[in-house]
């Protein structure tokens, strides 16, 4: 299920080879209103840019500071106070198995130059396999970095913790961050921390470990540009499991901790706080102040291209 506000997902539905009864994975809020109300990134495509920009500010190709609007302190998050999230898309095309999404963000749009058109296409490639394509193209030079953020709950009860899943990703490094959740620049080792996700572990059983908690990035084995397995989310009690595929160079892992009482679910139940996982693939955060980082950097006569893909068992 899908909704053209922030070509957004607001359901995946795993049918019961046993009873047929459909079981809702993908958290959801009540309507489109509840959306924007609560500002929370359930589901949406963000952009032009997710994640964080530092001091909402990069310097262009000339040297040049560009100047974005600032929605978390002084900082720029998932493309700022009006980002594609809060956007009502349009549907350029669909089929029994597939939309696409389409949104044109003008020139200064939350500071951004050039005029941007982007594109959300959602596809079942198989029974048990959804695909987002997201490609994007601009007349002057910009950062892109755009990504699913949806949640997920395998238990399907998104009123409990999603603490007990199990996860694993496929990164030998991850990205520490200061306290306002911006990458320090430094690039650590996953071994010997409560970050180290390479065998499948119990979320809930490494967070004691993890010294930031988590919400940060995790530098991805295997060449960017190729769709390649990073990650698996399982739940040894439904048996339910993702594959997460992506093409991108880095996997941004968030427990919720927002969620509260307001925020109720299409069948009005509350959200627990920690009631979802999202695995957001992407590039590195605040990589247009870190030439070190993968570019972000998208030129005019280029096309921007993200696949995801989830496979469901």
């Amino acid at each position: 299920m899908v909704s053209a506000l922030g070509a957004r997902l607001c359901g995946v539905y795993l049918r019961d080879t046993k009873d047929g009864h459909e079981t809702n994975i993908a958290v959801n809020l009540i309507d489109d209103a509840a959306y924007l109300d609560q500002d929370s990134y359930i589901g949406a495509v963000c952009g032009r840019y997710a994640n964080r920009i530092e001091k909402s500010r990069y310097p262009d190709g000339n040297g040049d500071i560009v100047q974005l609007a600032a929605n978390e302190g002084e900082h720029h998050l998932h493309g700022g106070p009006d980002g594609f999230d809060r956007r009502p898309w349009t549907i350029s095309d669909q089929s029994d198995r597939s939309v696409t999404f389409e949104l044109t963000s003008p020139a200064g749009d939350q500071g951004y130059p050039g005029t941007m058109t982007a594109w959300a296409t959602y596809s079942l490639v198989a029974d048990d396999r959804l695909r987002l394509e997201i490609t994007a193209t601009c007349d002057q030079p910009c950062p892109v970095n755009m990504t699913s953020h949806a949640y997920w709950n395998l238990t399907g009860k998104f009123d409990q913790s999603a603490g007990d899943h199990v996860l694993q990703i496929n990164a030998e490094q991850w990205l520490p961050v200061d306290d306002k959740l911006i990458p320090t620049g430094e690039i650590r080792d996953v071994m010997g921390t409560g970050y180290d996700f390479r065998s499948p572990a119990r979320v809930s059983d490494m967070l004691p470990h993890a010294c930031q908690g988590f919400d940060h990035n995790f530098c991805l084995t295997g060449p960017r540009g190729e769709l390649r397995q990073i990650a698996t989310l399982s739940d040894p009690a439904s048996k339910r499991s993702i594959k997460l595929f992506s093409t991108e160079a880095g996997l941004q892992f968030y427990l919720s901790q927002h969620f509260n009482d307001a925020m109720k679910t299409e069948n009005g139940v509350s959200l627990h706080p920690s009631g979802g996982i999202a695995l957001e693939p992407q590039t590195y955060p605040n990589s247009p102040n870190r030439p070190d980082f993968p570019s972000p950097w998208l030129k005019p006569g280029e096309t921007y291209r993200h696949v995801i893909e989830w496979e469901f068992s």
